[in-house]
């Protein structure tokens, strides 16, 4: 991230790198200096004003002071980081128009009511939109077998926004291959890649049969399963679903840990959050300054900040905006 980044102008950025070098810059001489006119500086530097990294010089007519950068850019980065939380947020909670759209959406190639617990798709790029779509809304656990040999290169890069997703939001990740994945140089790469990313990866001498279970709410299987070109089945029914894990589980106990899945981290401790430690986080993700934080929860400021510092050790983050989006991630705000 430059200063582009945080709102500049490239002559606001240009004029700005000049008066910290030589802060008794008059704006004539800047001018002079980069072949400006006298209004297009005056307006670079009342944006800078805005910016928060300039001050007007009241003793001096169009003169400005020149605050201690490491001060005004880490406020500037501050209100960056405030403003895209709160984006963030908005845009956590708008997930409930997915649901609204999706009523209104008319999904071809359903051969089975939804509401007898079994859709069934037989279009390639339907099933892939479904999976899209059901990964979207995943929060829990995916527990997943996939049978046969090495993928190719096109199905693993197929896989990967998926799978990088779930581990994103720390999605218990479950996966179960055959043990000849393990022949192919590609294959191992990307398996050391979800193990290195906290998925847990096992494989099989024995044959197995191809599905995946979202949150234990929802299985895609295939139609056929000696011909994928069948159309998979999307279960939602308890009973089914109740047996599909029961194979899961009963297919994960006797895989085996990958050989290097000892050097995979070490799962993130669920840590307990007090009423007071969520609202610290709800008014800091809200924009209130320390001292309006402290007033409204009641303690001090310094309590308060030792209280902020506390809690972005916990979540492993090194700025209160990373706190932010941590917290939320986790479903404390």
């Amino acid at each position: 991230m430059g200063l582009p980044d945080l709102g500049f102008t490239a002559e606001q950025e240009l004029l700005y790198r000049s008066m910290l070098r030589d802060p008794t810059l008059t704006p004539d001489q800047l001018a002079a200096q980069h072949g400006l006119d006298r209004a297009t500086v005056l307006t670079a530097c009342s944006g800078l004003v805005a910016l928060g990294v300039l001050k007007r010089d009241r003793s001096e007519e169009s003169g400005f002071i020149v605050p201690q950068p490491a001060a005004a850019i880490g406020q500037l980065i501050e209100r960056r980081e405030d403003e895209l939380l709160r984006l963030y947020r908005r845009a956590s909670q708008s997930r409930y128009v997915v649901d609204e759209l999706q009523l209104l959406y008319q999904q071809p190639n359903v051969s089975q009511p939804q509401d007898e617990g079994v859709e069934r798709l037989e279009d390639v790029h339907a099933i892939r939109d479904r999976l899209e779509e059901l990964s979207f809304f995943t929060r829990v656990s995916v527990y997943s077998i996939q049978p046969g040999g090495p993928q190719s290169r096109e199905s693993l890069d197929a896989s990967r926004p998926l799978d990088q997703r779930g581990i994103r939001r720390g999605v218990e990740m479950r996966v179960i291959h055959e043990s000849s994945v393990l022949e192919d140089e590609l294959n191992r790469a990307y398996l050391r890649e979800l193990a290195m990313g906290g998925a847990k990866v096992r494989v099989t001498d024995q044959r197995v049969e191809r599905m995946i279970i979202m949150d234990c709410k929802v299985a895609l299987i295939p139609v056929d399963p000696a011909n994928s070109r069948r159309g998979a089945l999307i279960v939602r029914h308890p009973g089914l679903l109740s047996g599909f894990l029961d194979l899961f589980h009963r297919a994960w106990q006797d895989a085996t840990d990958l050989p290097w899945q000892t050097e995979t981290r070490e799962e993130t401790p669920v840590l307990e959050i007090s009423p007071q430690d969520r609202r610290i986080l709800e008014l800091l993700a809200s924009g209130c300054t320390d001292e309006t934080s402290a007033r409204e929860v009641g303690v001090s400021v310094r309590h308060l900040r030792r209280t902020i510092s506390r809690l972005m050790q916990e979540l492993g983050a090194n700025s209160r905006f990373e706190a932010g989006v941590e917290a939320a991630r986790r479903g404390w705000l």
